[in-house]
């Protein structure tokens, strides 16, 4: 073989090699075009980072609500424990001759045992009805056995609650 023939043979060979290489390099191209359009969207849609970006602050904006509403949540489970929502009622005859338990005690208690008791003792020609202020489960007025138990009802219907 002489000198020319191999020359040609050894361009032919690089010129093969640089058309595999070209080849590649069209098949990464190709590639990375197609990645390109995911992340850069077709037309008039958003870019993946435009997506992202829109999706980051409407998290930001959920997290700023619930932030507010955890903080609303406590202001209303305080108010919650300030309100008499808890109830006692006992039921009883005041007097020998009467029946049908109509005299009754109830107690409307806040979570800190404050609120008042009302009792209403029913006889057969009249009725009376007495409020008495209630602090910490008790009074500085005397209480009925009645009352007390009404009472006692209530600050019992508050532990199950908180349980």
């Amino acid at each position: 073989m002489d000198q020319q023939t191999l020359i040609a043979v050894a361009a032919g060979a690089v010129a093969l090699l640089a058309l595999g290489v070209a080849a590649m390099a069209n098949n990464r191209l190709t590639h990375l075009r197609r990645t390109m359009a995911i992340l850069q969207g077709k037309d008039d849609a958003k870019t993946l980072l435009e997506v992202i970006s829109d999706n980051v602050q409407r998290v930001e904006g959920f997290e700023k609500v619930l932030r507010s509403q955890a903080k609303r949540q406590e202001e209303l489970f305080a108010l919650l424990g300030r309100s008499a929502r808890n109830l006692g009622v006992v039921r009883y005859d005041a007097f020998d001759d009467m029946g049908g338990k109509m005299s009754f005690s109830a107690a409307l208690l806040d979570d800190h045992g404050n609120g008042l008791v009302i009792t209403s003792i029913n006889a057969r020609a009249e009725s009376r009805a007495y409020a008495k202020p209630i602090k910490g489960g008790s009074s500085e007025h005397n209480l009925s056995a009645e009352e007390q138990r009404a009472i006692a009802n209530a600050l019992g219907a508050q532990q199950k609650v908180k349980r």
